[in-house]
């Protein structure tokens, strides 16, 4: 199937899943779907298995037709068939099915105006904004203008949840692909590789794969694996390396170039696992053949995980993903029945989800899971399956579970997350992985928040102590988490109450706490009532 076709049915798939999986159990026929619920004018049913069936055009108004039958927040829909589209074709500067017309420049004038102001702006409100730019190829915004927005919209991103933060995801990324962006984001790039206090990395640096010129962002990308800034620069660089090679954007001399490297630090015991991860997945690209030639080697040196990676694409067995995959299938087969859960598009997404180690494909397979209906059964499956790795002291196992569980954490399981990010014994990268994971989280307000967040506050200022007051480099990484958890769930008086308790902490604890205290009012996640 060419890559058109793939696309055109994970569309229909989106569709027909949401129909399929709706909360009104009336608009899960195609009859009732027809209806349309009072919120559409009313078809023969046959239609909805033209649309759903591939004897219909797909266009954004039958799409918006089916998030508004069935209720859903406007965008929910489209943005999952961005994502299935970008996965496809990674440089794209509008929306993939945009609206019928000519951009409206009022409009567009209005909402850049917004971006550019200390003002609240939606995931929507993004989503439109980049649509109508990148339907100009020649727009008149300064270029102090545009490399604000994209300063902006980087730092929401980067405090985004759920829909609002696929819709901003998508958002910059359109603006990253634009022809105006590719001086402006080569050097966010690198301002951001030279801070080592930055809160984060990932969402800069991975701008380089949704431009038309990724070689303008190459010095930066390869000086860190030369010389990195710390293990999070290293990881998010690798992982940009790792998709523009496999794309097959890089010369041959320049893809050798980064592996070489990669092999580096894929040897270095000391390394954290992500960054290990990271090294392994661009050693793959070299290919069937050398990729398990130098498997081999290292599976005779006993990196056994490593190895998997690198022949496999995976960390964890087979046997585990195939029982992962068993949980899910069951909860869904209890729910909505055999027949949604045995669609191909969904066990592809299953399958990339849940044991690609690719940080590219995951991502995306991850986000299309995240606005599904199917999130809150893979979320709570998947805590189970971290809870049996941290039973059985598997590191690798938790941490590919807690990969699935900051897109798709449940409240349900926070104390589970709060255990594991609070415990002085776990390791400190698995324990800042659940605090991100609690930190992605909406719990209602109560006093179980109350002292959650408190206990939050308290290991804060425990890590943020060390005994001859030196912050070890995993300390630190741990404290990123600790100070997210707090900072999304809005408690920026916890954090300040940090600061007056421990005013003498070290630079690299005062930095971190300081990134979201000093941040523009206009950007800081809202107090969940």
């Amino acid at each position: 199937m060419d890559r058109t076709a793939r696309l055109d049915a994970q569309v229909r798939w989106v569709l027909r899943n949401a129909r399929l999986q709706a909360a009104d159990p009336a608009l899960r026929t195609a009859a009732g779907f027809a209806e349309g619920a009072g919120r559409a004018a009313p078809v023969h049913r046959a239609q909805v298995g033209r649309w759903e069936g591939g004897q219909a055009q797909l266009g954004r108004a039958l799409v918006r037709r089916y998030e508004t039958v069935l209720g859903l927040p406007e965008g929910r829909l489209l943005a999952a068939v961005d994502l299935f589209s970008r996965s496809h074709e990674p440089v794209r500067a509008a929306s993939t099915l945009p609206p019928p017309g000519p951009p409206d420049v009022e409009g567009t004038l209005a909402l850049l105006e917004r971006a550019l102001a200390a003002e609240r702006m939606t995931g929507l409100d993004w989503d439109r904004l980049s649509d109508h730019l990148g339907r100009m190829p020649h727009a008149l915004v300064r270029a102090a203008d545009w490399e604000g927005l994209l300063r902006r919209l980087l730092h929401e991103v980067s405090l985004g949840i759920g829909l609002d933060y696929v819709q901003r995801a998508e958002a910059v990324a359109r603006l990253a692909g634009h022809p105006r962006s590719g001086a402006v984001v080569a050097s966010l790039a690198a301002e951001v590789v030279a801070r080592p206090d930055a809160p984060f990395y990932a969402d800069t640096l991975s701008l380089l794969r949704f431009m038309d010129s990724p070689r303008v962002g190459l010095p930066v990308l390869l000086g860190q694996l030369r010389e990195p800034t710390n293990a999070s620069t290293l990881r998010a660089c690798l992982s940009v390396l790792t998709a523009l090679v496999r794309g097959t954007r890089l010369d041959p001399e320049t893809r050798l170039e980064a592996v070489r490297l990669a092999v580096g630090h894929l040897r270095d015991p000391g390394h954290p696992y992500l960054v290990h991860r990271g090294a392994a997945n661009l050693v793959r690209t070299l290919g069937p053949s050398g990729s398990r030639r130098f498997a081999s080697v290292l599976t005779a040196d006993d990196r056994r995980v490593a190895a998997s990676i690198v022949r496999d694409g995976r960390a964890i067995t087979a046997s585990a993903i195939r029982e992962a995959h068993r949980r899910i299938r069951v909860e869904l087969e209890a729910g909505a029945g055999p027949e949604s859960a045995a669609e191909p598009v969904l066990a592809d997404l299953l399958e990339t989800a849940l044991g690609v180690t690719n940080e590219e494909d995951r991502s995306y397979a991850l986000g299309v899971l995240l606005l599904s209906p199917q999130s809150r059964v893979v979320g709570r499956v998947h805590a189970a399956v971290l809870a049996d790795a941290l039973a059985r002291s598997d590191h690798v196992a938790a941490h590919e579970s807690a990969t699935v569980l900051t897109w798709m954490g449940q409240p349900e399981d926070l104390d589970l997350f709060t255990r594991v990010a609070l415990s002085p014994g776990r390791a400190p990268d698995v324990a800042k992985e659940a605090a991100y994971v609690v930190g992605n989280i909406r719990e209602p307000a109560g006093p179980r928040r109350d002292d959650r967040e408190t206990a939050f506050a308290r290991r804060v200022v425990e890590v943020a102590s060390p005994p001859g007051g030196r912050l070890e480099a995993s300390a630190v990484q741990l404290l990123r988490g600790l100070v997210y958890a707090l900072g999304m769930r809005g408690r920026h008086d916890l954090l300040a109450e940090v600061v007056q308790a421990r005013p003498a902490m070290p630079a690299s604890a005062r930095a971190t706490v300081d990134a979201w205290l000093t941040g523009p009012e206009h950007l800081r996640p809202l107090r969940q009532p």
